[in-house]
């Protein structure tokens, strides 16, 4: 376990929290409060969810899910932790924080047949009391003249009402989006990071970079955002509201570097670089510790 200090620009180890020795790979993760949820795999157990207490420096494992597959999003909304996995098919699970127990909820309307259609979880996160995911889909087509040949298809929100138990299926982005994220910047959702291709057999995002997008809700539309201050990068550097965010590993950091209104120059990241730094398949969340926890060995 690393964090990153972001006065020194540097990751370090976190000596003080036990490490999930079981844990082979995660997926996924969040803090709620004082603890730590991990999604990820256990070798004698499969699918996982382990949860770290911060109070009493131990971990604790939340078997109960995994019909649900791979977990690509832990997204907190109210008194549940909405465990968003890859395989549309499989009927999705929520954890309540305050019962610790787990609960299935409905299906967003979507079928993926690994023959014929691959569906792509671009992102997931809550605003106003509800749960957006964003899926991204290619598809196998055949015609007499050509034979099979796959396809890509602009992304589409799917928005999740926990008073109703049910999806409503909103709008397409305006390109294509697969591996993004999704961000949520004064009460405005983004899409972020990610390609406009993906490989059908591992679901690994390819091609060239994907722009990033904002949601209208009011008229349920998207429309791309310029990204005018930001120079090339190994980063995914991304330009929103005066803001520049970092993606790392499909997770949105938010560098607090902040661009005054009419400038003209590129912002300078050279600062940032030791932040990729970082295991290509470790996973990032924000969480609050006590400084003096912050001890390395």
């Amino acid at each position: 376990m690393q964090y990153f200090d972001v006065e020194a620009k540097i990751w370090k180890p976190l000596a003080s929290l036990a490490p999930a020795t079981e844990l082979t790979s995660c997926h996924s993760a969040s803090s709620v409060s004082s603890k730590l949820f991990v999604a990820g795999n256990v070798t004698s157990a499969g699918y996982c969810v382990y949860c770290y207490d911060m109070t009493t420096n131990a971990w604790q494992t939340h078997e109960d899910p995994h019909s649900c597959g791979v977990i690509n999003n832990l997204c907190t909304l109210g008194d549940y932790l909405y465990a968003i996995c890859s395989d549309v098919n499989l009927v999705p699970q929520r954890y309540n924080l305050a019962k610790c127990q787990w609960q299935c909820y409905a299906k967003v309307d979507i079928t993926s047949d690994f023959s014929n259609n691959c569906v792509s979880n671009s992102g997931a996160t809550a605003l106003r009391s509800k749960v957006y995911v964003l899926y991204g889909t290619k598809y196998k087509q055949t015609t007499l003249s050509r034979g099979s040949s796959w396809h890509v298809k602009n992304a589409v929100l799917h928005c999740f009402d926990p008073e109703r138990n049910v999806w409503e299926e909103k709008t397409s982005t305006c390109q294509l989006h697969f591996g993004s994220s999704l961000v949520v910047v004064n009460n405005k959702i983004y899409v972020v990071g990610g390609s406009v291709d993906v490989y059908v057999i591992n679901e690994v995002p390819c091609g060239n970079p994907a722009p990033v997008e904002v949601y209208d809700e009011e008229n349920n539309k998207w429309s791309v955002v310029d990204q005018k201050h930001i120079p090339p990068n190994n980063l995914g550097a991304v330009e929103i509201e005066g803001r520049v965010y970092f993606i790392i590993n499909k997770f949105p950091v938010d560098s607090g570097i902040r661009i005054p209104p009419g400038e003209v120059y590129p912002v300078h990241l050279g600062d940032w670089k030791n932040l990729g730094n970082v295991s290509r398949n470790a996973v990032l969340c924000y969480m609050s510790v006590i400084r003096e926890n912050l001890k390395t060995e």
